[in-house]
């Protein structure tokens, strides 16, 4: 393995694996967890990586449950807390990127700097033939996961038309949602086949399902990523939804008390908090304090955000959701349940036209480099102006008005960016020019 080199996938990026990195990455695991649950997608190369991976780790005396192909969402549902480390093999996002996702046993992703502590760590030295691990292979998460889906209360009621791109979720998405009561046509569903679309469910990448919903008249589409982490979704014209608005429409058909989301978040998800559809007769958000929890766009933040604030739902704004009653693990076979059921009550298309209308403008200003002191400086300005709430992220700034809101963040080291969103254009000038005179008042004291 290079130094510094971390062929793992974590909360910053992935990183090409070959089989040598993950009979290392298995060493280096094993010798620190005793007790391992590997699953894989159905990726060309998981095979090959999981083999090395899981050799890695009896070498270094760790025991390992193999899953065999199987989501994330329910590898880590059906192994939640009976093991130390579930581990997920494949490419969730893109062709030929190999990775191996670390989680731990409640489904939460493992830090990045969990993951270097774990592979610069000096190790210990391997045991002997007698004390290597043993692996056992098992092959119920499938269906302890459809069993929970099934289980769940939810009715999915809708009419979907199901595109698993004959990844993992091939295997469980078209019966969960069907014994959870959804009318399922679906395409790309069998494993063993060469992958006929991106995993990473891209617009373009997703026409044929387009083309398909919009011939099949009340149909909905939903498709997902290679290991069943995020989804897309279409309405009943075959439009694509764009994960703001996916997002919009899950805070407001659920109604949760304490909702995660990205600190930069557009202010359709905001609105949609806090109109909620009123279409479930025990809503979440029936108490009195219903709070929006802003955080990073990352999937760690989201995930530190749930469990601090014992929140209800975390997402980022990628078609990506955690709901902590079923695990930490980003679940979209979950969310689509929930997105189906909501379909067969309410139609998607016109959920999203009565959605307000946002309009935006942007601007730079010169920047000195000093965020702390112009923070400082932007506090105390801002109690002078009429604002409903305002939101003090890692160096950025979200001012919440009346009819708007608007995002001071940097831009490298030499600007602040200005990121303004209102439902009327007339009013978003005026508050544009707020935010500039105010920008340019703290920058010249």
């Amino acid at each position: 393995m290079e130094e510094g080199k971390v062929p793992v996938s974590v909360s910053t990026a992935e990183v090409r694996m070959t089989p040598e990195d993950a009979l290392e990455v298995g060493i280096r695991l094993g010798s620190v967890f005793s007790s391992v649950a590997v699953s894989c997608d159905t990726d060309s190369s998981s095979p090959v990586i999981l083999s090395a991976f899981t050799a890695g780790l009896n070498a270094a005396g760790a025991d390992v449950i193999d899953i065999g192909v199987s989501p994330a969402p329910a590898a880590c549902f059906a192994y939640a807390h009976s093991v130390e480390v579930i581990a997920n093999i494949g490419s969730p996002n893109g062709y030929t990127l190999p990775s191996i996702t670390l989680r731990h046993p409640d489904g939460s992703q493992f830090e990045e700097e969990e993951v270097r502590m774990i592979l610069e760590g000096e190790g210990n030295s391997l045991p002997g033939n007698s004390d290597v691990g043993n692996v056992v292979v098992r092959n119920d998460a499938n269906e302890i996961y459809i069993r929970a889906i099934r289980n769940s209360g939810i009715q999915a009621d809708g009419f979907i038309i199901l595109d698993c791109g004959c990844g993992s979720t091939s295997l469980v998405a078209p019966r969960a949602l069907s014994e959870a009561g959804a009318d399922i046509s679906s395409m790309n569903s069998h494993i063993g086949k060469k992958a006929p679309r991106n995993p990473g469910i891209n617009k373009t990448d997703l026409l044929p399902l387009g083309g398909f919903v919009n011939e099949s008249v009340g149909s909905i589409g939903i498709a997902y990523n290679g290991d069943g982490t995020r989804l897309a979704v279409m309405d009943e014209s075959g439009k694509f939804i764009t994960g703001e608005k996916v997002l919009a429409l899950m805070l407001m058909y659920l109604e949760p008390r304490v909702a995660v989301i990205p600190f930069d978040s557009p202010a359709i998800v905001e609105d949609a908090f806090w109109h909620p559809l009123g279409l479930r007769e025990n809503g979440m958000g029936k108490e009195k304090d219903r709070r929006i929890i802003r955080t990073r766009n990352d999937i760690n933040s989201v995930i530190k955000a749930i469990k601090d604030n014992d929140a209800d739902i975390g997402a980022l704004t990628d078609g990506t959701f955690i709901f902590p009653q079923i695990g930490l693990c980003p679940d979209a076979i979950y969310a689509s349940a929930v997105i189906s059921e909501l379909a067969g009550v309410r139609s998607l298309r016109n959920v999203i036209g009565d959605l307000p209308n946002y309009t935006s403008r942007d601007a730079k200003v010169k920047f000195d480099g000093n965020l702390k002191l112009f923070g400082k400086r932007l506090l105390q300005k801002m109690v002078e102006y009429d604002i409903e709430e305002i939101y003090v992220g890692e160096g950025a700034w979200k001012i919440i008005m009346k009819h708007g809101e608007y995002v001071i963040s940097p831009e490298g080291t030499d600007f602040l960016e200005i990121d303004a969103e209102a439902n009327d254009p007339m009013y978003l000038a005026s508050m544009m020019d707020q935010a500039l005179a105010i920008v340019h008042w703290c920058l010249s004291k």
